[in-house]
């Protein structure tokens, strides 16, 4: 009963490992830094970001 459920593991591995070996697959964690270093949000200047300014005047004459 466990063969059942090892041997498909198993073969998955060995193919991973031929595929891994003789194809070039890409590196994962290094193109997912790469595309985090691209999309992260870059800081503004003047550290207010994208906020604006409200100014409330309660003084009504």
């Amino acid at each position: 009963m466990v063969c059942f459920r090892l041997f498909p593991f198993l073969l998955g591995t060995a193919i991973g490992v031929y595929a891994a070996q003789n194809y070039k697959v890409p590196n994962l964690r290094r193109l997912a830094k790469r595309y985090e270093e691209e999309y992260r949000r870059k800081p503004e200047i003047g550290g207010e970001g994208r906020k604006k300014k409200v100014e409330i005047n309660d003084n009504e004459e």
